[in-house]
């Protein structure tokens, strides 16, 4: 049982983690004082011109913003690099570590019969700090943001009304099939008298996930044609009423003013 155990604490400690978010998005910082719609552009902004750099000393300058603004906006730097560095070594490993012996360059080492090249090394280095430092701006503005405002901002900006209600309804209803796993996981414990190996844990653990998945589709079904009853059309208002702040005003224009010039001299327009 031990793999069942262990599925059901990190369910547990997303659910968790979940509903701490929440909490960051209602303390007092600068990103939580921000219009959504701000947010949402200068997200965009960000990250298109974070994956857009070749250079990794700029990269790094873009990560201690985001550092700096997860300072500003109250948020544990610790819970926030976590997220973060967590699962983008493992993620981008496995896709930037083979460059680093497929592209040609100046030989740096070799292993296993294979040689490593610098610019092999410079690429795959480029590319974990590319990705961790946009992931790290997509969190810090998902953390200081309430969903509904978020919900909001996108039906502004007229993005589908289907889009917006497939995200939404996985955001919600997550949480009722994560406590539906754990509730069966435990009561599957409850009812056992000894302990399982490790086939007949995995056995276990399939069941409970195929389970899961047939009341996620059963779930959907029932939930689609209540809302059609009740007169659903695709069509999302906005719930929230944006108004700009002077310090959206200001916040605006230095993103754009950081866009242009780090677009001017990593091109060298400047």
């Amino acid at each position: 049982m031990g793999f069942l155990e262990d599925t059901a604490r990190e369910v547990l400690e997303f659910t968790t983690e979940a509903v701490f978010s929440e909490r960051y998005a209602q303390k007092d910082g600068l990103l939580q004082e921000l219009d959504s719609r701000l947010k949402v552009v200068s997200l965009v902004l960000m990250v298109g011109t974070v994956v857009s750099l070749q250079n990794v000393q700029a990269i790094v300058l873009f990560y201690i913003l985001a550092l700096i603004l997860a300072v500003l906006s109250k948020l544990p730097v610790l819970e926030f690099t976590k997220r973060v560095w967590i699962f983008i070594p493992i993620f981008t490993g496995i896709i930037a570590l083979p460059s680093i012996f497929m592209i040609p360059g100046e030989k740096a080492f070799r292993v296993l019969g294979l040689t490593a090249t610098w610019d092999g090394i410079h690429w795959a280095v480029l590319f974990t700090l590319r990705v961790a430092t946009a992931v790290s701006y997509a969190i810090l503005f998902t953390m200081t943001s309430r969903w509904n405002d978020i919900i909001s901002a996108l039906a502004h900006f007229r993005v589908p009304g289907m889009v917006i209600t497939i995200a939404t309804l996985t955001y919600r209803y997550i949480f009722l099939l994560a406590k539906l796993l754990l509730d069966a996981m435990h009561a599957r414990r409850a009812r056992l008298a000894g302990e399982l190996g490790m086939v007949e844990s995995w056995k276990e653990a399939g069941r409970h996930i195929g389970a899961t998945f047939i009341k996620a589709n059963a779930i959907g079904e029932e939930l689609y044609y209540a809302m059609l009853s009740r007169g659903y059309t695709n069509d999302v208002q906005p719930l929230v009423e944006f108004r700009f702040e002077f310090v959206d005003y200001v916040f605006a224009i230095l993103t754009v003013f950081l866009v242009i010039i780090t677009i001017a001299f990593t091109r060298g327009l400047l």
